[in-house]
């Protein structure tokens, strides 16, 4: 997996077994095990390569997503996941990796109890919550990432 932590700074205190072992267990979910190692390498922070490209236009753009940031294991991190859940009245059985209120991008186990796949979220989106798949897993989201260039 490539390195796409930006500024090596990290959300969360470094990363042991005992930590995974404790958000799988209060998550209720198992962590898929390329993001575990990303974790192992900075347990969180901000990425350099922070787009993604989607074939569904949301209220960012036409043709991708911003994906700033990868919450760590930690407390500031997924396990602030139930808080945000309730909060901003999103789906039960997913794991935030990333957002602000009005846009998510997380783990979807609504289907699933382990290798999830990433969906979007964007509560913006007229009448309705748009949610849909960016990857089939974390592997392919991670290195489906990229920087978005302006053509303009």
């Amino acid at each position: 997996m490539r390195d796409i932590w930006d500024d090596g700074y990290s959300q969360s205190k470094k990363l042991t077994e005992e930590m995974v072992n404790e958000a799988e267990k209060k998550l209720g979910v198992k962590l898929p095990k390329s993001y575990i190692e990303l974790c192992k390498i900075q347990n969180g922070g901000n990425l350099k390569y922070c787009d993604y490209p989607t074939s569904v236009p949301t209220n960012w753009a036409n043709d991708h997503v911003s994906v700033p940031e990868i919450y760590g294991i930690g407390k500031e991190g997924i396990l602030s996941s139930d808080y945000y859940i309730e909060e901003w009245d999103l789906p039960k059985d997913i794991v935030l990796l990333c957002g602000e209120g009005h846009w998510w991008v997380a783990f979807d186990y609504r289907n699933t109890k382990d290798t999830p796949p990433i969906i979007y979220m964007d509560l913006e989106w007229g009448e309705d919550t748009l949610i849909f798949e960016l990857a089939p897993d974390f592997e392919t989201f991670v290195n489906g990432l990229f920087i978005y260039k302006n053509e303009e």
